[in-house]
């Protein structure tokens, strides 16, 4: 039996902050917990190439959290694109960009890294279709 996670981490309109959806079309990351297994799916939802910018990297970041506070078995990070896993880092975050919001950028890509490397539990990602940088 699957269960959805309903925590949503961000929007797309470059608001962070915690909210809930009732569509998962407007989730960055969609949740699944195998109540069985304790395995996650978690499917990038960034239309239309799951580009990294801050507000996908947060959802990333608190998902991981959440994943290591419910004593989750393990990961599967997909894509909900057929035909894009992840483009690699959004580059228009590199665009005049403003000093605070780069230093959150570069501070959270770290900090997701650091979560998926010292992860308690194995993490695989499914790669479907294209992942032309930060996709593996």
């Amino acid at each position: 039996m699957l269960r959805s996670v309903l925590r949503v981490s961000t929007t797309r309109l470059g608001v962070t902050g915690s909210r809930f959806c009732s569509s998962a079309s407007d989730k960055l990351v969609i949740t699944e917990v195998d109540d069985k297994t304790g395995y996650a799916t978690v499917t990038l939802n960034r239309p239309p190439v799951n580009s990294l910018n801050l507000e996908l990297l947060t959802a990333i970041s608190e998902t991981l959290d959440d994943l290591q506070n419910n004593k989750s078995r393990g990961m599967i990070l997909t894509s909900s694109s057929k035909s894009v896993f992840s483009a690699g880092l959004d580059i228009m975050e590199m665009y005049k960009p403003k000093v605070d919001r780069m230093k959150e950028f570069w501070s959270t890509l770290q900090d997701v890294w650091f979560k998926l490397y010292g992860s308690p539990f194995p993490t695989v990602a499914a790669i479907n279709g294209h992942s032309p940088a930060g996709g593996c």
